[in-house]
């Protein structure tokens, strides 16, 4: 995690709490198309990116996705989704982070005593409305907790979010508020601020051509500006590809020169009736690359 934030070019890194399990993708779909999904909202796990995709979802859905960190740690998310009624929504999902079980622990004149695991945790409620053919509003309420050995942090936050639908549901908009909220408690009674984040995004079915489009700016507390843009291709009958980049400042040194690839993400999925399968691959220069998976149900 100090890796991480090290190689963070915003001024503001590591001055948030849970800036990891809040901020980062879960997804496998989202991840391949550069995390610009707060205007896409047509999957399982649309929710998540943006409440109010919760609306615009058919009867309910199950989904689970898994992550590998440069085989350093690991990431695990299952998500639910059904309708209430004609215009309201649910749906709940738990998101964890796993960094190991094999750190060292040691006693006050420095011997090792065992080993602890560290990890976050994250779980979320979700309830979306829809206002009409064109308009829904959602939000997400949550609670994150993270531990290492005997120590522990905790936070409650929400995420406010609307989508628009335009042309027959060719056009998407989205806006979302994320990360509203404050710790309860933190590692050695030190409380740092959420990182309260802003992203508008969009996605759109490509006229005369097998594909969408999505496009995704953000802003933070913690960090400056990201343009996201991805594609999903669908040339193939129950097989589609997915390609996206992360524009972000890249970091000052890089002695592998890897930087040129960094923000570049890429992955594809294959349909089976109600059943889909999705891996992506995601560069992060320097650390190399992250590969997620998903499984996903629907319509059931």
């Amino acid at each position: 995690v100090g890796l991480l934030l090290g190689l963070s070019p915003s001024d503001n890194a590591g001055t948030t709490a849970f800036p990891f399990l809040s901020k980062s993708d879960f997804s496998a779909r989202a991840s391949a198309l550069g995390g610009a999904f707060v205007g896409w909202g047509k999957s399982t796990d649309g929710f998540v990116y943006n409440p109010a995709a919760a609306a615009f979802m058919r009867n309910r859905g199950i989904t689970a996705a898994y992550g590998n960190f440069w085989g350093l740690f690991n990431t695990a998310f299952a998500g639910y989704y059904q309708s209430i009624d004609d215009t309201n929504f649910v749906a709940a999902a738990v998101k964890t982070v796993s960094y190991g079980s094999d750190f060292v622990r040691t006693d006050d004149d420095g011997y090792e005593n065992g080993t602890f695991f560290a990890g976050d945790f994250d779980i979320e409620l979700t309830y979306a409305r829809r206002f009409s053919k064109t308009l829904a509003i959602g939000g997400t309420a949550k609670l994150l907790y993270s531990s290492a050995d005997t120590f522990s942090a905790s936070a409650v936050c929400a995420d406010v979010g609307a989508m628009f639908k335009f042309q027959r549901d060719k056009l998407r908009v989205g806006i979302v508020i994320s990360n509203i909220g404050t710790m309860l408690d933190g590692y050695a009674g030190e409380k740092s601020p959420l990182p309260l984040t802003l992203k508008a995004g969009a996605s759109y079915n490509l006229p005369g051509f097998p594909g969408i489009l999505g496009a995704q700016i953000e802003t933070g507390t913690d960090e400056d500006i990201l343009a996201k843009a991805g594609i999903k291709f669908d040339f193939i009958k129950n097989v589609n590809f997915r390609v996206g980049y992360i524009l972000k400042p890249k970091a000052e040194e890089d002695p592998s020169d890897s930087e040129t690839l960094n923000g570049l993400t890429a992955g594809a999925g294959v349909y089976y009736k109600r059943i889909s399968l999705d891996y992506s691959l995601q560069h992060y220069g320097i650390l190399g690359m992250v590969h997620r998976f998903d499984v996903s149900y629907w319509g059931f």
